[in-house]
């Protein structure tokens, strides 16, 4: 036989009763369970039952509130406050590099610029010398091809004629030429 370890009883009112029924039936406990759970519930958490206000709730929690903005300062002052300044830090150092390369980069690709457009200026200039030159060229080739033609004739012409030649006839292929020449 088992020893019945329920040998206490707890007198209390009607009222109470039912108030107890109501709340371990919505638990889903018998009122003894209930009762048994209530008790250790008070006994582990040290509260006062007759406290419906729950001081000592208040406490632990305004304590852990406490706690957790403490920690967050502390987080605060050696990790946010340093990291800020940091970045602002860094943030100065990225504004000094891009001033230094809107003074000194940008500045140096419009002289680079500058130099480039006066060089291609140059090139072409050279280009259209060297275009006159090579056209000058082949006019001095054909000038020359002209005037060696215009010899050849007169020294045909002058070979055909003999002593016996008229002025005239002399005259005129010299005026010949000359105009041939002159043509050039």
């Amino acid at each position: 036989m088992t020893k019945d370890e329920n040998v206490k009883t707890i007198r209390f009112p009607v009222k109470t009763d039912l108030k107890l029924m109501a709340i371990a039936n919505k638990c889903g406990l018998t009122k003894l369970g209930f009762f048994i759970y209530m008790v250790d519930y008070f006994y582990k958490s040290k509260k006062d039952p007759r406290d419906l206000n729950d001081e000592l709730l208040k406490n632990a929690i305004n304590k852990k509130t406490d706690n957790i903005i403490a920690f967050i300062r502390t987080q605060e002052q050696e990790l946010l406050i340093p990291l800020k300044k940091e970045s602002e830090r860094m943030i100065a150092g990225q504004l000094q590099i891009v001033d230094f390369f809107n003074k000194q980069i940008i500045k140096h690709n419009d002289e680079q610029k500058a130099a480039n457009a006066t060089q291609a200026t140059s090139v072409s200039n050279i280009a259209e010398y060297l275009r006159k030159l090579d056209v000058a060229q082949y006019d001095k080739k054909r000038l020359k091809t002209m005037f060696s033609s215009i010899l050849e004739f007169y020294i045909n012409s002058r070979e055909q004629m003999g002593m016996m030649t008229k002025q005239v006839e002399k005259d005129a292929l010299i005026q010949n030429v000359r105009q041939q020449v002159n043509n050039l």
